[in-house]
This record gives C-alpha cells, sequence and structure tokens, in this order.
C-alpha cells in the first residue's frame, strides 16, 4: 500500500512499506511549519527557498538534490532535468521532475515544471501511474498547460498542486479555480491523505483528485 499525504504548495509525504519520502519541503509561506516530520528521504526539485527546506524534517535523512538515478529501501528515484520556465523574459531555470517507482506503481512529482515537455522528456519520463502538477501559472505552468501535460501523459490519478489557497503567501499564482474549470468531474477530497495500490491503479480510470493541505487539526504522522 502506498499513502500520499498533501503537507500543502508542492509538498508531499509518500509512505510505503519499505520507504518515507518528503519532496519539496516549504519554508513558511502560510502553511503550518510542522516540528514532528520525519522521512528515509528527503527529495527537493530545485533550490528556491519554498521547495528546498530540508530544516521541516527531522534528521537523520537522505538528502537528494542532484540529478540522478537513486536506489534506497526498494525504491528507485531519478530526477530528471526539466525547464523552470520564463517570467518577464527571463529564464526561472531548471526544475527536476522527480520520478518514483515503488511496489511497482510510477510517480511524478513536476516540481515547477514550467513548460509542457517535448518528445525527449516525455520519453525520458516513460509511463506513469501517478501526477503531482503544478497548476497555478506564473512561476510555473497553468492550468491549461497542465491539461496538456496530462494528457501527453495518461496518469491514472492527477493531483493538482502549488495553487493560492487562503493560507498561502506566494503571490501572483491562481487559485485551484482556473483548473478546475477545466475538468468539472474533478474530485473534491475532504482529507489530505490518498492510498492506493498497483492492483488499483490497473482498473480504475483516470481521476483527477483536489486534496485538502495538511492543517493543524489534521496532522498525518
Amino acid at each position: 500500500m502506498i499513502v500520499l499525504k498533501y503537507l500543502g504548495h508542492a509538498t508531499w509525504l509518500i509512505q510505503t512499506n519499505h520507504c518515507n519520502l518528503i519532496l519539496d519541503p516549504y519554508t513558511d509561506i502560510g502553511y503550518e511549519m510542522r516540528q514532528d516530520l520525519v522521512a528515509d528521504v528527503v527529495i527537493s526539485s530545485h533550490d528556491h527557498f519554498d521547495h528546498n527546506n530540508f530544516k521541516l524534517v527531522n534528521p537523520p535523512f537522505q538528502k537528494i538534490t542532484q540529478i540522478g538515478s537513486y536506489h534506497i529501501k526498494e525504491t528507485k528515484i531519478r530526477l530528471i532535468e526539466a525547464s523552470h520556465g520564463r517570467l518577464n523574459d527571463k529564464s526561472l531555470g531548471d526544475t527536476f521532475l522527480i520520478h518514483i517507482e515503488v511496489e511497482d506503481v510510477k510517480l511524478l512529482h513536476c516540481g515547477d515544471l514550467g513548460v509542457v515537455p517535448d518528445d525527449d522528456l516525455l520519453k525520458e519520463i516513460g509511463d506513469i501511474d501517478i501526477l503531482m502538477i503544478p497548476v497555478g501559472g506564473y512561476y510555473t505552468i497553468n492550468a491549461a498547460k497542465a491539461k496538456e501535460v496530462i494528457e501527453l501523459l495518461s496518469p491514472k490519478i492527477v493531483f493538482p498542486m502549488h495553487y493560492k489557497t487562503e493560507r498561502s503567501k506566494i503571490d501572483f499564482i491562481d487559485t485551484i479555480e482556473p483548473f478546475h474549470a477545466l475538468y468539472p468531474n474533478m474530485e473534491i477530497s475532504d482529507s489530505n491523505v490518498f492510498l492506493t495500490k498497483k492492483d488499483y491503479l490497473l482498473t480504475t480510470e483516470q481521476r483527477i483528485v483536489k486534496l485538502l493541505y495538511e492543517n493543524p487539526n489534521n496532522h498525518t504522522t
């Protein structure tokens, strides 16, 4: 069984039978700054303050910040280089796509993806079961571009992330509404936790799921 827990912004806790991972830990951007987070592995997609706060997680853990392939506790991890895009005609640099394969399930966390992947990048990504994708625009792809990526990758489960909420202090990015308008049947969960396994993913139709971000009354570890 794989347990995905959305902590807000682009931060996720993934718990498996073998390994616990935290992806893109945020700094103080409005969400609760947890004091009890632990993991075997902590991964940052790029060196921006809202994605690389390793101090959010209690040591010890293995830190991953460089492009390459890793095999840790029955978990295969690849960091794949992609473009962060441009803002005001200036490059935002690169971001890593975080590809995780565990318990025969393939997950892709898109970090701050800023462009729709080309054919070469799509080939490098390969097949995906679960996709965590930014939809807020400005610093990343927007809702319309996220829809293009979803159609190209055809994952079974899609989780939008990196959008404006009432808690977020990250300005300029859109709320979830433009993305919701493109997917009017998007499921609105009353939890920040999602459980799945390979057998389920083999039989389900594609689902677009908005999870709650974590809050002080909804601790999950």
